[in-house]
Protein backbone atom coordinates (compact mmCIF):
# COMPACT_ATOMS: atom_id res chain seq x y z
CA UNK A 1 0.00 0.00 0.00
CA UNK A 2 2.86 2.30 0.82
CA UNK A 3 4.67 1.87 -2.36
CA UNK A 4 1.47 2.90 -4.35
CA UNK A 5 0.96 5.96 -2.27
CA UNK A 6 4.71 6.70 -3.03
CA UNK A 7 4.36 5.65 -6.66
CA UNK A 8 1.07 8.09 -6.99
CA UNK A 9 2.84 10.76 -5.19
CA UNK A 10 5.58 10.67 -7.75
CA UNK A 11 3.57 10.25 -10.91
CA UNK A 12 1.67 13.51 -9.77
CA UNK A 13 4.85 15.23 -9.39
CA UNK A 14 6.06 14.37 -12.38
CA UNK A 15 2.60 15.33 -14.05
CA UNK A 16 3.21 18.45 -12.47
CA UNK A 17 6.98 19.21 -13.96
CA UNK A 18 5.52 18.72 -17.13
CA UNK A 19 2.77 20.86 -17.62
CA UNK A 20 4.68 23.49 -16.27
CA UNK A 21 7.70 22.35 -18.79
CA UNK A 22 5.43 22.09 -21.70
CA UNK A 23 3.54 25.57 -20.47
CA UNK A 24 7.00 26.93 -20.59
CA UNK A 25 8.12 26.54 -23.51
CA UNK A 26 5.33 26.58 -25.45
CA UNK A 27 5.11 30.38 -24.19
CA UNK A 28 8.26 31.35 -24.99
CA UNK A 29 7.34 29.85 -29.01
CA UNK A 30 4.44 31.88 -28.97
CA UNK A 31 6.21 34.52 -27.98
CA UNK A 32 8.14 34.16 -31.18
CA UNK A 33 4.78 33.82 -33.01
CA UNK A 34 3.96 30.19 -33.14
CA UNK A 35 0.08 29.86 -33.21
CA UNK A 36 -0.28 26.56 -31.99
CA UNK A 37 2.41 26.50 -29.42
CA UNK A 38 -0.13 30.02 -27.71
CA UNK A 39 -3.05 27.49 -27.96
CA UNK A 40 -0.96 24.70 -26.46
CA UNK A 41 0.43 27.21 -23.79
CA UNK A 42 -3.35 27.93 -23.01
CA UNK A 43 -4.57 24.37 -22.78
CA UNK A 44 -0.94 23.55 -20.56
CA UNK A 45 -1.52 26.67 -17.94
CA UNK A 46 -5.27 25.73 -17.40
CA UNK A 47 -4.40 21.98 -16.74
CA UNK A 48 -5.21 21.46 -12.74
CA UNK A 49 -1.94 19.98 -12.18
CA UNK A 50 0.36 23.39 -13.10
CA UNK A 51 -0.53 25.90 -10.23
CA UNK A 52 1.61 28.44 -9.53
CA UNK A 53 2.47 30.62 -6.48
CA UNK A 54 -0.02 32.78 -5.22
CA UNK A 55 -2.75 30.87 -8.09
CA UNK A 56 -5.82 33.34 -8.59
CA UNK A 57 -8.55 31.68 -10.57
CA UNK A 58 -9.41 34.86 -12.26
CA UNK A 59 -6.36 35.95 -13.17
CA UNK A 60 -5.31 32.35 -14.50
CA UNK A 61 -8.60 32.42 -16.77
CA UNK A 62 -7.28 35.87 -17.90
CA UNK A 63 -3.97 34.70 -18.83
CA UNK A 64 -5.25 31.59 -20.31
CA UNK A 65 -7.84 33.73 -22.94
CA UNK A 66 -4.80 36.04 -23.72
CA UNK A 67 -3.04 33.06 -24.84
CA UNK A 68 -5.99 31.52 -27.10
CA UNK A 69 -6.82 34.75 -28.23
CA UNK A 70 -3.08 35.11 -29.69
CA UNK A 71 -3.74 32.00 -30.84
CA UNK A 72 -6.33 33.05 -32.84
CA UNK A 73 -4.45 36.46 -34.08
CA UNK A 74 -2.05 34.39 -35.35
CA UNK A 75 -4.12 32.04 -37.48
CA UNK A 76 -4.78 29.24 -35.37
CA UNK A 77 -8.82 28.00 -35.85
CA UNK A 78 -8.74 26.13 -32.59
CA UNK A 79 -7.21 28.84 -31.25
CA UNK A 80 -10.40 31.35 -31.99
CA UNK A 81 -12.54 28.35 -30.73
CA UNK A 82 -10.62 27.92 -27.20
CA UNK A 83 -10.60 31.99 -27.04
CA UNK A 84 -14.42 32.09 -27.81
CA UNK A 85 -15.09 29.73 -25.17
CA UNK A 86 -13.36 31.45 -22.69
CA UNK A 87 -14.15 35.17 -23.77
CA UNK A 88 -15.38 36.04 -20.36
CA UNK A 89 -12.47 35.70 -18.72
CA UNK A 90 -10.41 37.98 -20.97
CA UNK A 91 -9.96 40.80 -18.89
CA UNK A 92 -8.72 42.78 -21.55
CA UNK A 93 -11.43 41.74 -24.32
CA UNK A 94 -12.31 43.88 -27.08
CA UNK A 95 -15.89 45.50 -26.42
CA UNK A 96 -16.44 45.54 -30.51
CA UNK A 97 -16.43 41.93 -30.80
CA UNK A 98 -17.96 38.93 -28.87
CA UNK A 99 -18.07 35.31 -28.67
CA UNK A 100 -19.72 34.69 -31.67
CA UNK A 101 -17.27 36.54 -33.76
CA UNK A 102 -14.53 34.61 -32.79
CA UNK A 103 -16.65 31.35 -33.48
CA UNK A 104 -17.64 32.72 -36.83
CA UNK A 105 -13.58 33.07 -37.26
CA UNK A 106 -12.57 29.67 -36.35
CA UNK A 107 -15.88 28.16 -38.55
CA UNK A 108 -14.57 29.94 -41.44
CA UNK A 109 -10.88 28.80 -40.93
CA UNK A 110 -12.30 24.69 -41.16
CA UNK A 111 -12.83 24.38 -37.04
CA UNK A 112 -16.10 21.67 -37.02
CA UNK A 113 -16.49 22.85 -33.51
CA UNK A 114 -16.66 26.33 -33.58
CA UNK A 115 -19.69 25.95 -36.44
CA UNK A 116 -21.30 23.55 -34.22
CA UNK A 117 -21.02 25.97 -31.44
CA UNK A 118 -21.69 29.29 -33.51
CA UNK A 119 -25.35 27.33 -34.60
CA UNK A 120 -26.35 26.89 -30.93
CA UNK A 121 -25.75 30.61 -30.18
CA UNK A 122 -29.05 32.50 -29.99
CA UNK A 123 -29.59 34.62 -33.07
CA UNK A 124 -28.12 38.21 -32.75
CA UNK A 125 -30.40 40.71 -32.01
Amino acid sequence: MQKLLWSTLLLSSTSILLYASLFETRQIDCGEGDAKACFEAGKAYSQEGYKEKGYDEKKAASKVASLYKRSCELGYAEGCTAYAMSYGADAHKDPDKDARYYFRKACESGDPTACTMLMMMPEEK
